[in-house]
């Protein structure tokens, strides 16, 4: 019961060796096996043993070495026989029995590097197949996503999203309902790659259909929202979610945060110590416990005000020395930057976040959306 978890183990770890290992490893096993031929008795054929490290060369190695081993399997045999007490050993019978050992080793090593290369490329098929659907998938995906802002006269928006993966588990949306009402969201699905593509696109279907956030009713559209993702997934799976409701006539913004990261919002004129609000009233991330309920936050708004909603992709990014970008150094670049549109907000936070994290590799998707409050 425990042979095959051990060998399925064993066998990537000896992949994963580079060939000097592997080769030392295979000499090994070849050194040992012909010193015990040469120590026992000559009588004792021993040739079934030469195929552990012929095979072995020839499959992490290459048939080179495969067949390398073949010939030096038969040398040791040649002085196995050289050395023998009479000089019968040395006699065409036994020279012949020599090239028919080798000749089945030779054959032996031919079939297994068929098998190997009729397995590899059966894998790169599969690989490539595999990653054909993953290209088709993240194509679809990106057009589920908003490819460019909606055009309201008071509102300027500005976005960036970045995923990790081909399939990414970070959500955004610009839902428009009327032209003086409109929807913003922003969400992070729990896991990675397809699982939490498929479950980003259920989130997204469910909060363009739901009633409740088209008649501003942010805190019911969250319950019925958190009952029906909690309906559909696992117990495991759940999402941080962000949703705003703009009134353009009245300028305010009603709120629900389950569970997210806390958006900023920017006020003009405001002193530098009291520069920015943290959007926090909601509650849980939506899918995670049955009847979990929510709070609602509504707050006006004005012109020159920004409102900055991210990811924890971009809060929890690391440079090389793995130190965090941080929502302190989020909130030192808008505040540098609240002269900007919105999409010169986002460019330069992409900007420098770039250069921040330099070559240190990507972990978690990365999503910014930023509005402005314009002129009328």
């Amino acid at each position: 019961m425990k042979l095959r978890p051990m060998t399925l183990n064993v066998l990537p770890l000896l992949q994963r060796q580079p060939q000097i290992v592997q080769a030392l490893i295979a000499l090994v096993i070849f050194a040992v096996i012909a010193w015990v031929d040469f120590v026992l008795d000559r009588d004792l054929s021993l040739f079934a043993l030469y195929l552990i490290p012929t095979l072995y060369a020839g499959w992490f190695l290459g048939s080179r070495w495969g067949y390398l081993g073949c010939f030096a399997s038969a040398l040791v045999w040649i002085i196995d026989d050289w050395g023998g007490p009479s000089p019968g050993h040395r006699s065409f019978v036994s020279y012949w029995n020599v090239a028919g050992r080798l000749s089945v080793l030779i054959v032996v090593m031919a079939v297994v590097n068929a098998l190997k290369g009729s397995l590899e490329h059966e894998h790169e098929a599969e690989r490539r197949s595999a990653q054909k659907e993953l290209e088709i998938a993240a194509e679809v995906q990106l057009r589920l996503l908003p490819a460019k802002p909606p055009h309201y006269p008071r509102l300027d928006f500005g976005f960036f999203y970045r995923p990790a993966r081909e399939l990414g588990g970070d959500y955004y949306d610009f839902i428009p309902f009327n032209s003086e009402r409109m929807g913003l969201a922003v969400g992070d699905v729990s896991g990675k790659g397809v699982s939490s593509a498929l479950l980003m696109a259920s989130l997204q279907s469910l909060v363009r259909t739901d009633l409740a956030i088209r008649q501003g009713e942010a805190r019911r559209f969250a319950a019925d929202l958190n009952q029906s993702l909690y309906e559909l997934t696992a117990s495991d799976r759940y999402a941080t979610l962000f949703v705003g409701i703009v009134d353009i006539s009245t300028l305010t913004l009603d709120y629900v945060n389950a569970g997210h990261n806390p958006p900023l919002l920017f006020r003009k004129g405001t002193s530098p110590t009291h520069s920015e609000d943290r959007l926090e009233e909601g509650g849980l991330p939506v899918g995670m416990l049955v009847g979990s309920q929510y709070h609602s936050g509504k707050i006006p708004l004005h012109t020159g005000d920004v409102l900055v909603a991210y990811t924890d992709g971009i809060s929890d990014a690391l440079d090389p020395q793995q130190k965090e970008f941080g929502e302190a150094r989020l909130r030192d670049i808008v505040r540098s930057s609240l002269s900007l549109s919105a999409a010169e907000i986002c460019k330069k936070v992409g900007h420098q976040l770039q250069a921040f994290v330099a070559e240190n590799p990507q972990w978690d998707d990365m999503t910014l959306v930023v509005m402005k409050i314009k002129d009328e």
